[in-house]
């Protein structure tokens, strides 16, 4: 069976010093600006976790993302054992609680 490929470049698409992780508001996932589904951004972060040193990854949802995404993507970087995570972006959620 031929299943299609990922048309993105492992390999250019790691940034070795930091890597940035977003969520748009109808719940597409976006590595340094690129769209991708949830099977290549698993080898993103497994590949990144193995990287020595470890680059950065920064995660920034949109505040209107759904929780169900977000929480999935967490769920995402920690199984894949990333240990340099930093959230982006939170001074936007200052009022909202």
């Amino acid at each position: 069976i031929d299943l299609p490929q990922s048309s993105t470049d492992p390999v250019n698409a790691l940034d070795p010093v930091k890597n940035r992780l977003t969520i748009d508001p109808a719940g597409l996932i976006y590595w340094n600006g690129t769209p991708v589904d949830r099977v290549t951004l698993r080898q993103y972060l497994e590949q990144t976790s193995r990287m020595t040193p470890e680059p950065e990854l920064q995660f920034e949802p949109d505040q209107a993302a759904r929780y169900a995404v977000v929480d999935e993507v967490l769920a995402a970087i920690r199984r894949s054992k990333v240990t340099k995570l930093g959230f982006v972006g939170n001074e936007r959620y200052g009022g909202v609680f």
